[in-house]
């Protein structure tokens, strides 16, 4: 990566702060994106978008639909902090930065997928890395051979299980969706849709039901720590489905790894998300001192540097995207009258606390 020199930057999750889940951007809200992000780059702002998804599925969604002009302020983390791509103006396409990746291990993947979807994932890395298929059968068995060494049941899958489970409640485990992003994993148990079926009465206490089994197989398991170099937990219950993530794989590890690779300082920093609360997926983020935290989502837990993003218009609450979007056009005209952007935000936290 080329070195340049950033004024600050502005960190953003995703899935209903972003776009709602599941959502796929439209050309207007795409265009729109790309004139903010613009703007950032032009006072020397980076974008940097975070998510539970790798870049096979973000950027079709949304990374790739971007103008190359504006592609060295932007930066992707994925995989739920595992890994991290930049976009390479000599090559022309987004690259992965091996340095910062970490991942499961394959007796740990085997594990947590079971033997059709390791061997889906091991034939999907073989295209995306232009491997010879020829090496999958052997790598399987290797697996195999060493799971057994240590003493697991490679038949009994924490997400196999969870699949009976499904199958026993009612639900087709064949419309479920299962991501594998290198250093988590992503099952959607009733496949990847909006977060609002998951939210129904019946599918929420089976979710929760399906969370508590998989982080007692963990436990029971020393989650799986004894077959890679750290373990592997459920740390977050999240808007759908159910995520397994390597321990230290999250947004406070990317934005850490944000902070040495540009010198930039945590009062810097902005992050917007959803998840400001105990419990959600954007909450690690509060322990690194100084970053400005703009909590858009429906509740958040107050503490020292979190600004309530939610906002009144017309009488209606804008909350999530739409409080979002509110507070990027908000940022857009303070940064085009001259306002510097730590001066932004200072006057971002007084006005949300206002």
């Amino acid at each position: 990566m080329k070195s340049i020199t950033y004024q600050g930057a502005w960190l953003t999750d995703i899935d209903d702060t972003l776009v709602l889940s599941g959502e796929i951007p439209g050309k207007e809200l795409l265009a729109s994106l790309a004139e903010f992000i613009g703007i950032l780059k032009e006072h020397g702002i980076l974008w940097i978008p975070m998510s539970g998804v790798a870049l096979v599925k973000l950027g079709p969604r949304i990374l790739f639909h971007l103008p190359e002009a504006l592609l060295s302020h932007v930066h992707y983390y994925g995989g739920d902090g595992s890994l991290k791509y930049y976009f390479c103006t000599d090559d022309g396409r987004w690259k992965e930065d091996d340095r910062f990746s970490r991942l499961f291990s394959d007796a740990q993947a085997r594990m947590i997928l079971g033997e059709e979807d390791f061997r889906s994932a091991l034939e999907q890395e073989a295209r995306l890395t232009g491997q010879d298929t020829a090496g999958i059968g052997p790598r399987m068995e290797q697996t195999l051979g060493f799971l057994k060494e240590k003493g697991y049941d490679p038949d009994d899958a924490v997400l196999d299980r969870l699949k009976r489970k499904l199958r026993d409640a009612g639900y087709d485990p064949s419309a479920s969706e299962t991501y594998f992003r290198g250093g988590s994993v992503s099952w959607m148990m009733l496949g990847d849709v909006a977060a609002e079926p998951y939210h129904k009465p019946e599918a929420a206490a089976l979710r929760k039901e399906l969370i508590r089994i998989s982080r007692l197989w963990l436990q029971e398991r020393d989650f799986l720590g004894d077959l890679g170099s750290l373990g592997i937990d459920v740390p977050f219950p999240g808007a759908r489905g159910i995520k397994f993530v390597l321990k230290g794989n999250d947004k406070e590890r990317a934005a850490r790894d944000l902070l040495t690779w540009t010198g930039l300082e945590p009062e810097e920093i902005l992050f917007a998300g959803n998840e400001l609360f105990d419990g959600g997926n954007d909450n690690m983020l509060r322990k690194i001192n100084g970053v400005t935290l703009l909590s858009v989502g429906d509740r958040e837990d107050p503490g020292p540097g979190v600004i309530p993003g939610r906002r009144n218009r017309g009488g209606l609450t804008l909350e999530g995207v739409d409080a979002n979007r509110w507070w990027m056009d908000w940022t857009w005209k303070r940064l085009e009258s001259g306002t510097p952007w730590k001066e932004i935000l200072r006057e971002m936290g007084a006005k949300g606390n206002g």
